[in-house]
């Protein structure tokens, strides 16, 4: 089932556009990114090559590309002809990676916050009229080793939840059910009520996406004219 949800996501995410052939993606020879002098790796999944699908900035689809998404740069490495590329929010404006069951559809475009610009990239968890969306970032940090006069350089991922709601981005934590619910004020007691009810936890990034979807469900019937 998972993966025939992920499948139809997959799906969605190619119909709006014609897919184009590797040619249309125009990337940046990328010989300048191979920290070698850094611990660690600056890449979400590791050196897990991905085959996935991107979206131009002139709305071109395009599918099939084996590529890596870099967490310290925030942009996708792809590998074309025995060369690696670059794409980022001058190229694109959104990628999704299946792998296993699990589906990684990232987007830019949303209002700037934090160290964030509108060209970040987001991992969206819950696309509906609100949006739960994951901030993936790596920072370079030198660090000592005990008795040692030599500074090792690490990267070091760091991960942040927001709640995007008419046009406003919200920082949230897992857990933070407080939270949460001032951002939903309006159904605030049917939320709290469905969190109990269904025993969900706000640790868990999918019982978050349950109250979010419950929440657009209730303000889809407000709109509702009959």
């Amino acid at each position: 089932m998972k993966k025939l949800i992920c499948s139809l996501v997959l799906a969605a995410f190619l119909i709006p556009a014609h897919a184009q052939y590797m040619t249309d993606v125009n990337g940046r020879v990328v010989s300048e990114y191979k920290y070698t002098d850094t611990e660690g790796s600056p890449y979400l999944l590791a050196d897990q090559w991905i085959t996935g699908t991107v979206r131009t900035t002139s709305d071109k689809v395009v599918d099939g590309i084996k590529m890596k998404y870099d967490i310290f740069q925030d942009e996708l490495e792809y590998e074309k002809d025995g060369k690696l590329y670059r794409l980022g929010a001058n190229e694109i404006v959104e990628f999704a990676m299946p792998t296993g069951d699990a589906l990684y559809i990232f987007r830019r475009g949303f209002p700037a916050i934090d160290d964030q610009t509108e060209g970040s990239f987001y991992r969206v968890l819950h696309d509906g009229n609100t949006k739960l969306l994951k901030r993936f970032e790596s920072k370079k940090r030198d660090e000592k080793q005990y008795n040692s006069a030599t500074a090792v350089s690490r990267f070091v991922p760091n991960e942040q939840l927001y709640v995007y709601k008419q046009g406003k981005m919200h920082p949230i934590k897992k857990g933070d059910k407080k939270a949460l619910l001032s951002l939903l004020s309006d159904k605030k007691n049917l939320m709290e009520h469905n969190i109990k009810e269904q025993q969900l936890n706000l640790k868990s990034e999918v019982d978050i996406v349950k109250v979010l979807e419950e929440y657009d469900a209730y303000k889809a019937g407000d709109a509702d004219p009959r």
